[in-house]
């Protein structure tokens, strides 16, 4: 793992990947700030100290010491501030009526998906494989009730209580809302169909186990049809992706995933850096699609309605908006403060978590 996180190339891909995604989340702001008439103080990528930094139509370029993410800074959006910079300025960002700082503050968002569209549309241009709509069951746990119904590690689930199954999410979820309920279930096996199966989902089922005892995974195939097969592969993984982060909170709480094999793992940056180092070893079409999911997981945590998160902001946003009366900048910047605290808490611990996983404590 020593050899992992000391790669010169791990490193270089691991900075470009995250540079690349944050800079065009803050694109989307600095473009509908200027095309608002908002005025951008600085358009940075990294983090201080400042190394360089250049002035261009009234906007500071920077490029600072700490190499990942950026920031774009609008007159009169400071969260942490007590004073608003500007305060009072037409071009300020709190001068603009709602709807245009909402549309600034989603914009980045936005961005992110168009960017995990365009990369993931071509890396499965390049070959990189998509799901079948199949799903095969690779583990039946002993004294599971599919062990007991006949179920095999293999076999393909065509099909529960007559709904078809194309993904492992439909199956996951039709057995956790069935629980204690007898389902059938049709199968192929060695390509052949199997008669209809029973079983019961179990309605407490062992630790690290589901309902029914099987673990999971979406057959792929490298894809075929050209650019307008890859831009609706890529608009299917990216609906896929949607859905699995929107169930990721019942799953941990459930301690169940998508597999029905334990609870899902967070990971954080150290975890992303290992995930870059194995996937840079499987090409260019592997790398572009870790940049679309990492572009898709940036989106949706942003947009979370949590202090210090552009979905924090926008939630006082709309507030404002609704009653016509912003909340006070001092109650706010307390607010976001200590969001920001509890985010850099909650990046702390699943850092611990990445290394104890990554040296196997």
């Amino acid at each position: 793992m020593l050899q992992i996180f000391t790669d010169a190339r791990t490193l270089i891909l691991f900075i470009l990947t995250f540079t690349v995604i944050v800079a065009v989340h803050e694109f989307g702001h600095f473009l509908t700030a200027r095309l608002l008439g908002m005025r951008v103080l600085e358009f940075a990528f990294g983090f201080p100290p400042r190394v360089a930094s250049i002035v261009r139509g009234g906007v500071q370029y920077s490029i600072n010491a700490i190499p990942v993410g950026g920031f774009v800074r609008i007159l009169g959006q400071d969260d942490f501030a007590i004073k608003q910079q500007g305060e009072g300025d037409p071009d300020s960002f709190t001068a603009k009526p709602w709807w245009a700082q909402a549309v600034v503050l989603v914009a980045g968002v936005v961005m992110n998906f168009i960017l995990a569209l365009v990369v993931l549309t071509a890396a499965f241009a390049l070959g990189s494989a998509a799901p079948t709509g199949q799903v095969r069951v690779i583990d039946v746990k002993a004294d599971s009730p599919a062990y007991a119904a006949g179920i095999r590690s293999g076999d393909i689930v065509q099909s529960v209580d007559g709904r078809p199954v194309k993904s492992s999410q439909d199956l996951v979820a039709y057995t956790q809302s069935h629980r204690g309920d007898t389902i059938t279930l049709r199968i192929l096996r060695n390509g052949r169909p199997m008669p209809p199966v029973t079983a019961v989902p179990r309605a407490e089922p062992p630790a690290g186990e589901g309902p029914l005892g099987i673990v999971l995974e979406d057959v792929t195939a490298p894809t075929t049809g050209g650019l307008p097969q890859a831009a609706a592969n890529a608009w299917g993984l990216t609906s896929d992706i949607v859905t699995q982060i929107a169930q990721l909170p019942g799953q941990l709480i459930s301690g169940q995933n998508a597999g029905g094999a334990g609870a899902p793992q967070i990971g954080g940056p150290i975890e992303i850096y290992r995930v870059t180092a194995q996937v840079s070893q499987f090409g260019v079409a592997a790398v572009l699609r870790l940049i679309g999911v990492l572009s898709i997981n940036l989106a949706i945590l942003n947009i979370i309605p949590f202090p210090a998160l552009d979905g924090g902001r926008l939630l006082f946003v709309l507030i404002g908006g609704i009653f016509r009366r912003r909340l006070s900048p001092q109650v706010e910047a307390g607010i976001h403060a200590v969001g920001m605290v509890l985010l850099l808490a909650l990046l702390v611990a699943v850092s611990i978590s990445d290394l104890r996983r990554a040296f196997g404590g």
